[in-house]
């Protein structure tokens, strides 16, 4: 009996396994503008400001990443994001010949296109409007369904996160291989081989980056 209780536990845990796998999906993929996919769950961090005149006069931070279908079949992609956070300003995000402008937190939809084997990378135009304080930050969501398919996964999801006081665009999220070892601003070790940056507290660390080969300063406000 114990026995036939097992093994009826090991089914469902299997089933339960596939399900979680059938809904979610790598088959579109964000890249980078040099054409590298971004991971999962990835922390971009966007730096450089200009000023702005419009839709108010102040600053904006630019930036773009793009959309691809990884896949060897038609793709009907959605796009939406979350505003996490913002001090000031406004939000824009531009896809799919379509433009949002919010500076509430929320989630917003952009739109969705359908993507043909092969076809080109799409653009995804983002900029942040603000007058002084710029902290904000964005999650970038997609939804796939097969082309004649009902069923929608989840794809990918990214952070965007506006920073100038960062030294360069940067990857800075929780990815698979890649640890974190922090340092303060004096080079002394404060945590090794961390998963992940985001339970850091207030402050400016340098941080080396594991899997990646690289070392970068990193605010957290």
């Amino acid at each position: 009996m114990k026995l036939r209780l097992l093994v009826f536990i090991g089914l469902l845990t299997s089933l339960f396994v596939s399900a979680q796998a059938q809904t979610s999906t790598n088959d579109v993929a964000f890249l980078d503008e040099q054409g590298r996919v971004i991971p999962n769950g990835t922390v971009v961090v966007l730096n450089k400001a200009v000023e702005s005149e419009f839709p108010f006069e102040g600053n904006k931070i630019v930036g773009k990443v793009h959309l691809q279908n990884k896949s060897d079949k038609p793709l009907n992609v959605y796009l939406s994001y979350i505003i996490n956070n913002i001090d000031e300003g406004e939000v824009q995000v531009c896809a799919f010949e379509k433009c949002t402008n919010n500076s509430e937190i929320g989630s917003y939809e952009v739109g969705d296109k359908l993507f043909s084997v092969g076809s080109d990378k799409e653009a995804i135009d983002i900029e942040h409007f603000y007058g002084e304080f710029e902290n904000c930050s964005i999650t970038l969501k997609l939804k796939v369904k097969e082309f004649g398919s009902e069923q929608e996964k989840d794809g990918p999801t990214i952070i965007v996160k506006f920073d100038t006081n960062a030294t360069s665009v940067a990857s800075v999220a929780s990815q698979k291989g890649v640890s974190f070892d922090v340092y303060n601003t004096q080079g002394v070790l404060l945590h090794k081989q961390l998963t992940s940056l985001s339970n850091l507290p207030k402050g400016i660390y340098i941080v080396k980056q594991k899997g990646a080969a690289s070392t970068k300063k990193y605010v957290v406000r």
